[in-house]
């Protein structure tokens, strides 16, 4: 395939081990499924934990302890370690 589009649905596909043609087949919960099945407990407890300074960077949580630069550099750290 030339283009990234085509490449990174060729790659969906052969990963959900559909066709091309019925790439639409794949639903969120196949790709939930799949994405849990591969996820250690640390991983998605760390995803967890990423999830939520998300929330309180993005305004939606309120974290009154450390400050949104502090927020930002956790995420940062979870997302490289």
């Amino acid at each position: 395939m030339r283009f990234p589009t085509g490449r990174n649905a060729q790659y969906c596909a052969d990963l959900f081990d559909v066709s091309i043609c019925n790439i639409a087949a794949i639903t969120k919960r196949m790709a939930l499924i799949r994405s849990e099945a591969q996820l250690s407990n640390t991983d998605y407890d760390t995803l967890r934990v990423i999830s939520e300074l998300l929330c309180v960077q993005r305004h939606y949580m309120n974290l009154d302890t450390y400050s949104m630069a502090d927020v930002a550099d956790m995420i940062e750290t979870l997302c490289i370690t």
